[in-house]
């Protein structure tokens, strides 16, 4: 299964979710009128039009003729949905847990030819790599491993920098690279897999994972990093409210 997630942070769309959960924790159930909302967030109506017309392809919000725009409370209740890229001590947060991270490994070596080919690079491209484990209360909840060619740098990052900022933060400050958007491929997981994908695979508690390897692209739709990314989900449980295209 593939799915492309977008960070669509500063966009109208973004801006009008988060006002629309706004909404819905404070008890409110419907939404202004478009003239209003396109006022409230200096963009034109056609712009708010296009953003209510994907939330409504989404499950956000429900729109009724003659009625107005409402919020679908099925989907506000999610409390992790699949599709955007969270950080990931916000989805362990987002579960209830307490979360802390430790820097497992910051290495580099040659790239093998899958990660070459998603890449777009000559196999052998030297790429650091850089694996945190996360944790929830104390349990080994997420580990990812994100890999990068070491020629976007010209220094590569610190146990103590990595510790307190994710990996994109590092791009963004060193490299200049923004990502913008991941292409993944989700995929169930042996332990014993989990073990030979991360140092820190040992660690999981679970006899099976959720995986997902991505492809992370900047804001000229180039790959400039991929990443495997292990979920322990008796911890970390996503939700997806999708909309049926039934006749």
């Amino acid at each position: 299964m593939e799915l492309v997630r977008t960070n669509l942070s500063g966009t109208a769309k973004q801006q009008l979710t988060t006002y629309v959960m706004f909404l819905y924790r404070k008890g409110q159930t419907k939404l202004p009128p478009e003239n209003d909302l396109a006022k409230l967030f200096g963009v034109s109506r056609i712009t708010i039009r296009r953003a209510l017309g994907e939330l409504e392809r989404e499950g956000l919000v429900l729109r009724e003729q003659g009625r107005g725009t409402f919020i679908n409370p099925a989907s506000a209740s999610i409390k992790i949905n699949l599709v955007p890229g969270e950080e990931f001590t916000k989805l362990i947060a987002e579960s209830g847990h307490q979360a802390t991270i430790t820097v497992v490994d910051i290495s580099t070596r040659p790239a093998v030819l899958d990660e070459a080919e998603r890449l777009g690079v000559a196999p052998g491209t030297k790429l650091c790599s850089v694996e945190k484990l996360y944790f929830a209360d104390g349990t080994p909840a997420i580990i990812s491993v994100d890999r990068f060619p070491t020629s976007l740098v010209k220094n590569l990052p610190t146990a103590e920098y990595l510790s307190a900022h994710p990996i994109f933060d590092f791009l963004r400050d060193e490299a200049g690279v923004a990502i913008v958007r991941d292409k993944i491929e989700l995929e169930s997981i042996t332990h014993l897999r989990a073990c030979q994908l991360a140092k820190a695979g040992a660690q999981l508690r679970c006899e099976t994972a959720l995986t997902f390897n991505g492809i992370n692209y900047n804001r000229d739709n180039v790959p400039v990093m991929v990443n495997t990314e292990i979920y322990d989900t008796s911890i970390v449980k996503f939700e997806l409210l999708r909309v049926k295209d039934v006749c």
